[in-house]
């Protein structure tokens, strides 16, 4: 339980103090709200807002840490890793660390082990990524698969066949399919859907599929030759195109061609990778793709609104350079808008959303923070009381909509000053490199996660 006196010293934040103690469930579980029990968490509505519920039937925000594993992140280039070696020395085993983890998230908060997290801390609520598009370089370069590819739904069977031991796990929340795949611009500079299926050779199964929505959505050669160049004879020419582009005055008709073929597409990866996971799952929540807030293409989202549980979403601020760009290229009706309240996430889907990464890196930290470029995203800020003021600010502005069902702070220990294995060198962690934590930062976030549960309760109500 967090002391009184911590309640009332980070009063300034914005959380609420609350009134006597809150009691949960084993999972977790808000005890006041109650729903009625099952086998796994699930979602509900309750006729004004979203929430997940526990096992035993309460009431449950996803409050979650990231990375929670005693490894942390090799050093790039070596095959080092910095944390280990300090909770090693620390704790002198990985069990002593495990137990010591599990207490302070509890302390401070936290009930979900996010994104990444290792299996040493038991019996806490968790998610996992299952991974269907491929990851490694391929993900680093923006390389997505061929979703039409009679290989893609092998593999998909064979992906979700990770589910199988994990069906009846009571502690398992759900299965993200995959994190920040480019599907459209995006800082990898990978093509959009549209132009990337258009580059594929006459005989792949997604350049026919390409095809396929164009003959449909212009019926003749005529039509398609009125909105697209270069112009075609007939629709096997069509085949043969790596590029086309709208001719001028065009561009209205070629944006509901690409958003047809991007929702054609989206549709098939969800829908592949869904029915791998029911197939071998048929329990947990389908948690979505983590989509990015700033680049989610409308008909993706919405894809995924038609086959998931929940709309899984990570953001961070943008730096001023960011913001220029984005107001550049990417603030068009192609994307989601609603940032950062996330509004059109919901809207276009009746989805509940789940924040599955954010966070904010600070100066006082000894660590470089240079990469991501803080002009570019994640602006730096200049102390541990700075951090824990955007926590609040975001997680209150969160948990005051009816549709969250809660938010991933990544991640829960630092990244090495030399560079993962990205070059990320950032303060992201609720504990340092030496597995300390950031006490100012910790104990005000541990009172900002106390009071979302009457905050949340208190959402979607008419305002009087």
């Amino acid at each position: 339980m967090i002391h009184t006196l911590c309640l009332i010293a980070v009063v300034g934040l914005g959380a609420e103090k609350l009134e006597g103690d809150l009691s949960f469930d084993r999972f977790g579980g808000w005890k006041d709200v109650r729903f009625g029990p099952g086998r796994f968490f699930r979602t509900h509505f309750d006729g004004r807002r979203w929430w997940l519920v526990t096992p035993e039937g309460h009431a449950f925000i996803s409050i979650g840490a990231c990375v929670v594993g005693p490894q942390g992140s090799f050093i790039r280039g070596t095959d080092r890793f910095p944390y280990r070696e300090h909770v090693l020395a620390k704790h002198g085993n990985i069990e002593t660390w495990a137990k010591v983890t599990r207490e302070r998230l509890g302390k401070w908060g936290f009930n979900t082990l996010a994104c990444w997290s290792g299996g040493e801390v038991r019996d806490v609520p968790r998610t996992d990524t299952l991974g269907f598009a491929g990851g490694g370089e391929n993900w680093l370069k923006g390389g997505m698969p061929d979703f039409f590819d009679p290989g893609f739904v092998e593999n998909a069977k064979k992906v979700a066949k990770t589910c199988r031991h994990r069906r009846d796990d009571p502690w398992l929340i759900g299965w993200f399919l995959d994190n920040e795949l480019a599907w459209d611009r995006d800082w990898r500079f990978a093509p959009p859907l549209f132009d990337r299926y258009a580059e594929l050779p006459a005989d792949a199964p997604g350049k026919k599929a390409w095809c396929k929505v164009l003959q449909e959505h212009h019926k003749t050669v005529e039509g398609f030759n009125r909105v697209w160049r270069p112009s075609i004879e007939s629709w096997s020419d069509l085949e043969g195109l790596k590029r086309v582009a709208p001719l001028p005055g065009q561009d209205d008709a070629a944006k509901a061609d690409r958003d047809a073929f991007t929702l054609t597409a989206a549709r098939q990866y969800f829908r592949v990778a869904t029915e791998a996971i029911r197939a071998e799952d048929p329990h947990h929540l389908i948690l979505g793709c983590r989509l990015v807030s700033w680049v989610a293409p409308k008909m993706v989202v919405k894809a995924c609104g038609e086959f998931c549980d929940v709309i899984s979403v990570n953001h961070y601020e943008l730096g001023p350079v960011g913001e220029l760009a984005y107001n550049r290229w990417a603030k068009d009706s192609t994307f989601v808008q609603g940032i950062p309240e996330m509004t059109d996430f919901h809207k276009l889907t009746g989805k509940p959303v789940l924040i599955t990464e954010f966070g904010f890196r600070s100066r006082d930290s000894g660590l470089p923070n240079t990469y991501p470029p803080p002009l570019a995203v994640q602006p730096t800020v200049a102390t541990q009381q700075a951090r824990a003021e955007r926590y609040a600010k975001y997680v209150n502005l969160w948990m005051d909509q009816p549709y969250f069902v809660g938010y991933h702070w990544f991640r829960y220990m630092d990244e090495p000053k030399e560079g993962r294995f990205d070059g990320e060198n950032g303060n992201y962690g609720l504990v340092d490199i030496r597995d300390d934590p950031y006490t100012e930062f910790v104990e005000a976030a541990a009172v900002v996660n106390r009071g979302v549960w009457s905050r949340h309760r208190s959402s979607g109500k008419p305002a009087k």
